[in-house]
């Protein structure tokens, strides 16, 4: 498990126990599933049970709640609820109970402890750890249900950004923006004359070029982290380091994101397929409020036309990205992490793919493929088709 966070958490466990039970509980979760060991698994569930109680327990009270193990328990549960291979079906005791609403349980708890610890208690290393931890998973709830959660919404500027924190922060507006689009065409049946279409229409475009500069400083992200790459692998750079360069190639200049995403470990790769997530749900929606507004105007303002997007703000080549590199998720050496990183990246593109009636590409099966051939994606291979199911009914 070689998320950044994951140390800091091992430390915690060194001297507490709650923490450790939680770990434990992932542990043997993905032992289990992937030596197909029952005992393993129900022993996991009984750490898993232990920690629950204990960090209820810890959250009833207010100082408590706050404690770094606290929050560091919290983000294992969240990790254990996508290992659970449990039915995506609601259970007949509670209809609104099942492994994505658990998950999602557990995400927004998280949410909101990190915005009762306030950011002071995530300046250290084991805090920043924690924070680093919990925010792409806040993210990725935000989008999947588009609108913003109190984690998306905080505004705070960390002591120094990385290019992934960079792509994060300009992630963290699109689950309003997002939000945005869909409250503005559900207002569109309450336009009756000629000022409030104007008016509609004006807010309609401003809501397109918010999305517009979003989607270029993606691009400017991408190209940056291109440049970056190529200056590090430079014929001078391999001169002075070729004795510890451990990629295949030089990065060249013709190279895409495509091509050197998986010549670096698990945390580049990762970054490069959340990046491709990103755009694939930004650029979709984008479109679809293009085509929307333009069809309000066609009707409203005849002979007027909404700004023309690029042809590259498409979510279809974020997606075949995607399908392309899935196979690198399930790799011997990338371990159980990578598997459960793989979900959200995947399910997007394949509900791209189902969505433009194209389930028997060969795209859509290298990744559906991927889930079924190795013992890490059989693991997450349930929660992949739960949060497929919730990616139908809510886009």
């Amino acid at each position: 498990m070689s998320a950044p966070w994951i140390p800091s958490v091992r430390q915690l466990a060194n001297t507490d126990k709650d923490v450790r039970n939680a770990l434990q509980a992932c542990a043997l979760a993905g032992l289990g599933w992937m030596n197909n060991d029952r005992a393993l698994v129900m022993r996991a569930a009984w750490f898993y049970a232990q920690a629950l109680k204990q960090t209820n327990i810890a959250l009833q009270d207010s100082v408590a709640a706050l404690e770094d193990r606290v929050l560091a328990c919290c983000r294992l549960l969240i990790l254990f609820e996508m290992l659970q291979r449990i039915s995506s079906e609601p259970s007949a005791a509670d209809p609104k109970r099942n492994q994505i609403a658990d998950w999602r349980m557990h995400v927004e708890g998280t949410c909101r402890l990190v915005q009762l610890r306030g950011r002071e208690r995530h300046l250290s290393s084991l805090g920043m750890a924690l924070y680093d931890g919990v925010r792409m998973t806040a993210i990725i709830q935000g989008l999947s249900k588009r609108q913003p959660n109190a984690f998306t919404q905080l505004d705070w500027r960390l002591p120094s950004l990385n290019m992934r924190d960079e792509l994060y922060e300009l992630i963290n507006p699109v689950p309003q923006l997002l939000r945005d689009f869909d409250l503005f065409h559900t207002h569109e049946s309450r336009v009756a004359d000629g000022t409030s279409s104007h008016q509609h229409i004006v807010e309609g475009i401003t809501l397109l070029h918010s999305a517009l500069a979003i989607c270029n400083a993606l691009q400017a992200w991408e190209c940056e982290v291109l440049r970056l790459c190529r200056d590090k692998h430079s014929p001078s750079a391999s001169m002075r380091t070729h004795h510890l360069e451990p990629l295949s190639r030089r990065v060249q200049q013709r190279d895409t994101l495509h091509d050197v995403c998986q010549l670096h470990g698990h945390g580049f790769f990762s970054t490069c397929t959340q990046y491709w997530t990103m755009c694939n749900i930004l650029y979709g929606s984008v479109r679809t409020h293009h085509q929307q507004l333009q069809m309000f105007m066609n009707i409203w303002a005849s002979g007027e036309a909404a700004p023309i997007l690029p042809d590259w703000i498409t979510p279809e080549l974020p997606a075949v990205n995607i399908a392309r590199v899935a196979g690198h998720f399930f790799s011997p050496d990338m371990g159980l992490w990578a598997a459960h990183a793989a979900v959200f990246p995947i399910s997007t593109a394949l509900w791209h793919f189902a969505k433009t009636g194209r389930q028997d590409s060969p795209a859509f099966k290298a990744m559906t493929e991927a889930f079924t051939t190795s013992k890490t994606g059989v693991i997450m291979q349930d929660f992949l088709d739960a949060i497929r199911v919730v990616w139908q009914v809510e886009q």
